[in-house]
């Protein structure tokens, strides 16, 4: 049977937004204070451009992978080292997702268990899903993203009364060239890890006609909630507030006090970065299996892998 598009799409959407998590979000804050925002809408314009060109490659062998793709153009041998690189850097990014939750859960909930607990117990689900492929993981995205859409609104609707203009100013007191750098910084966050759904044939889907449609939605709406978070980080807190903080995403959600007696609903509100993680782990290690498979060799290799990662 073929896969869901409007689920596979889903995936960008969470994908787009775990380079952000604590390190993105307070390296942007740091450098362009204010002028965040501009960054965040130029490197979104560049976002995407790079984007369109991302899609010019879908379109390219409906039926082939990315790394069947990379082998009809440039050959066997120069294939080799290209998909070598570009498997390399999803492993670290998946290393770095381990890496994001351990911290993530150890600063805000599980200060005192062990690191070794809190990253076998996330990846026992994650290893879990590659049993049942994509298929199965775009389900999941989308039903994620139907509980991160009511989060999401839920905290628009209780945190933007809260918002106070004056910590916008000054608007124009960051050097164009620090906004500009910072927006190649968010465009390489943001863009990077959409080339992993490359890993799948768009003639897999169930209406190939449609899924770049589907694609570009899931993904200006990803870019429009991260313009949302900068702004409200900026709007609520103030740049010299916001820079100072460890987890400025999760110190919003504690801004929520809806009709003056639901409160301390952080842990919830802050799922969507939860849910975040989760999915880009299973999509980065979903493209180490298939990098796997194209190399046709035991799966063994596959499970060494992981565990090298987990070290």
């Amino acid at each position: 049977m073929k896969i869901n598009n409007i689920g596979l799409s889903s995936i960008i959407f969470f994908i787009t937004e775990t380079m952000f998590l604590h390190a993105g979000l307070t390296e942007i804050l740091n450098s362009a204070e204010t002028g965040s925002i501009y960054s965040i809408i130029i490197g979104g314009l560049l976002s995407i451009i790079i984007f369109f060109l991302i899609i010019r490659i879908i379109n390219y062998e409906k039926d082939l992978n990315i790394f069947l793709k990379i082998e009809k153009v440039y050959g066997k041998k120069v294939s080799i080292i290209i998909n070598f690189i570009i498997t390399l850097l999803f492993t670290l990014y998946f290393i770095y997702m381990l890496w994001s939750i351990n911290t993530y859960v150890q600063n805000k909930y599980l200060d005192s268990t062990p690191s070794f607990i809190i990253i076998f117990m996330f990846l026992v689900p994650v290893i879990m899903s590659q049993k049942n492929g994509i298929k199965t993981i775009s389900k999941v995205s989308l039903f994620l993203f139907f509980i991160t859409l009511f989060i999401i609104l839920f905290s628009i609707f209780n945190l933007y009364s809260s918002i106070e203009f004056e910590n916008f100013k000054p608007l124009f007191n960051t050097p164009i060239m620090i906004i500009i750098k910072n927006s190649f910084i968010f465009s390489s966050y943001f863009v990077t890890p959409v080339f992993m759904l490359l890993i799948t044939p768009k003639n897999l889907t169930n209406t190939p006609k449609k899924i770049n449609k589907h694609y570009f939605f899931f993904f200006i709406l990803s870019l429009v909630n991260m313009l949302l978070l900068f702004s409200f980080i900026i709007g609520i807190f103030g740049i010299d507030l916001a820079k100072i903080l460890s987890y400025p995403e999760y110190s919003l959600m504690k801004k929520i006090n809806y009709f003056d007696f639901i409160q301390h609903i952080e842990n919830i509100s802050t799922l969507e970065w939860l849910f975040s993680i989760f999915i880009s782990s299973i999509i980065s290690l979903n493209f180490i299996k298939e990098y796997i498979n194209y190399l046709n060799i035991n799966k063994v290799v596959f499970y060494i892998i992981i565990i090298i990662c987990f070290f």
